[in-house]
């Protein structure tokens, strides 16, 4: 279904380009306004108060009661290596070798693409329902100045001759998922898993069989507080295995 999705949405969503991120300057020669929530940021002064960068986009603080405080600033290292470190396997160094500028091109609205789709299609894709496709354009629609990035680092891993050393999906892209749960990511997933917010979040979304009630699963504040630690987990793990998840 990945690759009928290229076919049939490819070179339409190729041609859109929308702008938008947080921090541009507007011809009026103003200064950058600050980021709102769901904007692309690198850190937290380029958010608007009270709002905190978390995985490159700006959110909302934690809520009160028992979730209050729940960040993955708030969680140590993991024992794992970091990704900066350089390759973490054979196909890795494969991909990197030959979609290196398309992933590096790849910035927070590109990385949030693919978070959503982690987030939201996993299951529909799973599955193989007919909403999957639906799905992956409801995500590139949210992001739309990440389209054309987010295209070209897919169409590079369906077209790029690394296999071997890579193996069919999704193998490589679940051992590339547990390398950065280990280490960059940690912090994220552990934030998810100590907050009901996101658990709960999760367990809708991990469920859920059409783009509809995929997207009913936030309906709430504290859902769409849960979904954006999800995101912010996913985002993490997009920005070393994005490529690794489009392997044909």
């Amino acid at each position: 279904m990945r690759l009928l999705f290229l076919s049939l949405f490819g070179a339409p969503l190729v041609l859109a380009w929308l702008s938008g991120a947080a921090g541009c300057t507007e011809e009026t020669g103003l200064e950058p306004r600050p980021g709102f929530p769901g904007d692309s940021c690198t850190k937290t002064d380029d958010c608007a108060t009270p709002l905190r960068c978390i995985g490159n986009v700006c959110v909302e603080p934690p809520g009160s009661g028992n979730d209050a405080g729940v960040t993955p600033d708030g969680f140590g290292p993991g024992p794992g290596p970091s990704a900066d470190a350089g390759p973490w396997s054979q196909c890795d160094e494969c991909l990197e070798g030959t979609c290196g500028q398309a992933e590096k091109a790849c910035g927070p609205d590109c990385q949030s693409i693919e978070a959503c789709i982690e987030t939201l299609c996993a299951n529909l894709s799973a599955m193989g329902l007919p909403d999957e496709a639906a799905c992956f354009v409801y995500c590139q629609d949210r992001f739309p100045a990440g389209k054309e990035q987010h295209l070209a680092v897919v169409n590079c891993a369906q077209e790029v001759m690394c296999s071997p050393p890579c193996t069919f999906y999704p193998q490589d892209y679940e051992l590339c998922r547990t390398f950065m749960n280990n280490g960059d990511c940690t912090g994220y997933q552990k934030a998810c898993e100590a907050d009901s917010r996101c658990t709960t979040y999760r367990d809708c979304v991990k469920f859920c069989g059409s783009i509809a009630t995929c997207t009913a699963c936030d309906d709430t504040a504290d859902a769409t507080e849960g979904r954006k630690l999800l995101e912010a987990y996913e985002q993490c793990v997009a920005g070393e295995c994005l490529t690794e998840s489009w392997i044909p």
